[in-house]
C-alpha cells in the first residue's frame, strides 16, 4: 500500500512539473511579439528510483532559465546609441540644408548674384537714376536675404533647444519607470523569475538607448543602477536623480540633480546629436553667415564713401549693422537717396571708376581667399557634407544595429516551431501523468475491494 501511495505522489508530482512546463511553454508563444521577452526555459530533471530506499522516481522542475544574453542586450543598445545620434544628427541638418543653396541661383548668392549684376548695369549709365535704384533695390534684396537666413538659424537653435528639453523629459521618464521595476523586484525575488517585467525592463533600457549613453548594472536582488556616460549615477535602486536642461545661455548644458554640468559625458544618442547642432553647428555657421555680411557691407561701404555722388560730393554708406556678431541678422540699407551713390572717382567726376571698383568685388578673393560668392560656396558645401556623412553613418550603424539585433534574436528570440514541438511533448508527458494517476486509482480500488 505504501508504495501505491509514494507512486501516486511521485506522479502527481510530475503532472504539476508539467502543467508549470506547459504554461512556460504557451507563455513564450503568447509573447513572441512582445519588445523585450526573451524565450524561457524549464529544465526537468528525473527524481532518483530506489524503491528499497524509498525513493519512487518521478521527475521534478530543476531550474527555469531565460535565454537572455547582457552581452547581447549591451551590444544592441550601444548600437542604438550611435545610430541615434547619426539619424538626428542628419534630421537636424536636413532642416537647415535649404537655407544653403548650392547652385547660386536663389536665396542668399542669388540676391549677391543679382547686387552685382546691377551694379554692372549701373557701370554702363553711371548717372541714370534707374539704374541706381536698381542698385539700391538688389541691395535691399541681399540685406533680406541675410536677415532671412539668421533668423531661419535662430529658429532651428531655438527648436532644437526645445528637442533638448523634450529629450531630457524622456530620459526622467524612462528612468523612473525602471525605478518602478527596481522597487517591484527589492519587493519580492520572485518578480525575477517574471518574463513580462524582464521584457519590460529591457525594453524600457533600449529605449533609453536611443536618447543617451549609459552603463546599467544588475545587481543581484534585480535592480538595476544607471550611470550617465557610466559616471553621473541616475538611478541607484529606488533613488532617482533627475537631470535637467538649461538653453536660456549661448550654449545649451546638461544638468545633474545637484546642478552640476555634465554635457560633457554625454557622447552618444539623440541628445548628443541635438546639443552638438545648438551648440557648434549653428553657432559656426552663423559666425561665417556674420563674416559674410560684415565684409561684404564694409568692402562696399569703403568703395562708395572713396567716391564722389551725382553733385560731386564723397559717398555715402550704403549697408549699415549693428555689430560684427550680429551682422547678418541686424544687415540693412541706410536712408541713401539715389543721387548719393557714388559712381565717380575723385581724380575723374562724372565717370564710372568707383562703379568699376565695386564691379571688381565680385571676383576678388575678400574672404580666405574666396570672392564673397566663393566664401558662401564653402559654406554650403560644408553643411552638404555634413549631411552626407551624417547619412551615410546612420546607414552604416542602422545595418550594424540590425546585425546586433538578429544576434540577440538568436540567443533570445521565441520560435515558434520549437515551442510546437515542447508543447506537444510536455502535453503528452501530462496526459501520460495522468493516465498514470488513474491506473494507480484503479489499483487501490481494487487492492482495498481484496482486503475488504
Amino acid at each position: 500500500m505504501a508504495g501505491f501511495l509514494s507512486s501516486l505522489g511521485a506522479t502527481a508530482n510530475a503532472l504539476r512539473v508539467f502543467e508549470k512546463a506547459l504554461t512556460v511553454t504557451q507563455n513564450n508563444v503568447a509573447n513572441a511579439s512582445t519588445p523585450g521577452f526573451a524565450k524561457q526555459t524549464l529544465y526537468l530533471e528525473a527524481v532518483p528510483f530506489a524503491p528499497d530506499l524509498g525513493l519512487p522516481g518521478g521527475v521534478r522542475a530543476a531550474r527555469l532559465e531565460s535565454a537572455r544574453q547582457e552581452y547581447a542586450e549591451r551590444a544592441v543598445q550601444v548600437r542604438q546609441s550611435i545610430h541615434s545620434r547619426s539619424e538626428e544628427t542628419a534630421a537636424a541638418l536636413s532642416r537647415i540644408e535649404g537655407l544653403f543653396d548650392v547652385s547660386g541661383e536663389a536665396g542668399l548668392p542669388g540676391a549677391l548674384t543679382a547686387l552685382f549684376a546691377s551694379i554692372t548695369s549701373w557701370s554702363v549709365a553711371p548717372n541714370d537714376t534707374v539704374a541706381r535704384q536698381a542698385v539700391l533695390e538688389r541691395a535691399r534684396d541681399l540685406a533680406s536675404r541675410f536677415r532671412e537666413t539668421a533668423a531661419a538659424l535662430g529658429d532651428a537653435s531655438f527648436q532644437t533647444s526645445t528637442q533638448i528639453q523634450n529629450t531630457v523629459s524622456g530620459i526622467n521618464s524612462l528612468l523612473g519607470r525602471v525605478r518602478e521595476l527596481n522597487v517591484l523586484y527589492r519587493q519580492d525575488i520572485r518578480n525575477l523569475e517574471d518574463p513580462a517585467l524582464d521584457a519590460r525592463l529591457h525594453d524600457t533600457l533600449e529605449q533609453l538607448a536611443e536618447s543617451v549613453d549609459f552603463t546599467a548594472l544588475r545587481h543581484e536582488d534585480g535592480s538595476v543602477t544607471i550611470l550617465l556616460g557610466g559616471q553621473t549615477p541616475l538611478l541607484v535602486g529606488d533613488q532617482q536623480f533627475e537631470i535637467s536642461a538649461d538653453t536660456s545661455g549661448d550654449q545649451a548644458v546638461i544638468l545633474d540633480a545637484n546642478g552640476r554640468d555634465i554635457s560633457s559625458q554625454i557622447s552618444q544618442g539623440r541628445l548628443a546629436a541635438q546639443l552638438a547642432f545648438r551648440n557648434q553647428t549653428v553657432p559656426g555657421l552663423l559666425s561665417e553667415l556674420n563674416r559674410l555680411a560684415a565684409a561684404i557691407a564694409d568692402r562696399v561701404n569703403a568703395i562708395l564713401e572713396a567716391g564722389l555722388d551725382r553733385e560731386g560730393q564723397p559717398g555715402a554708406a550704403l549697408f549699415a549693422y549693428d555689430a560684427p556678431e550680429l551682422a547678418a541678422a541686424t544687415l540693412r540699407v541706410t536712408a541713401i537717396e539715389p543721387g548719393q551713390l557714388a559712381a565717380a572717382t575723385a581724380s575723374a567726376p562724372g565717370g564710372n571708376g568707383n562703379v568699376l571698383a565695386l564691379m571688381e568685388l565680385a571676383e576678388s578673393p575678400e574672404l580666405d581667399g574666396f570672392s564673397f560668392i566663393g566664401f558662401y560656396g564653402t559654406l554650403a558645401r560644408r553643411v552638404g557634407t555634413l549631411l552626407e556623412d551624417a547619412r551615410q553613418d546612420s546607414a552604416q550603424h542602422e545595418q550594424m544595429l540590425l546585425q546586433a539585433r538578429w544576434l540577440r534574436e538568436q540567443a533570445s528570440s521565441v520560435s515558434l516551431d520549437e515551442e510546437a514541438v515542447r508543447l506537444i511533448q510536455f502535453q503528452r508527458s501530462y496526459e501520460a501523468a495522468a493516465k498514470m494517476i488513474r491506473a494507480i486509482d484503479e489499483l487501490l480500488e481494487t487492492v482495498l475491494g481484496l482486503l475488504r
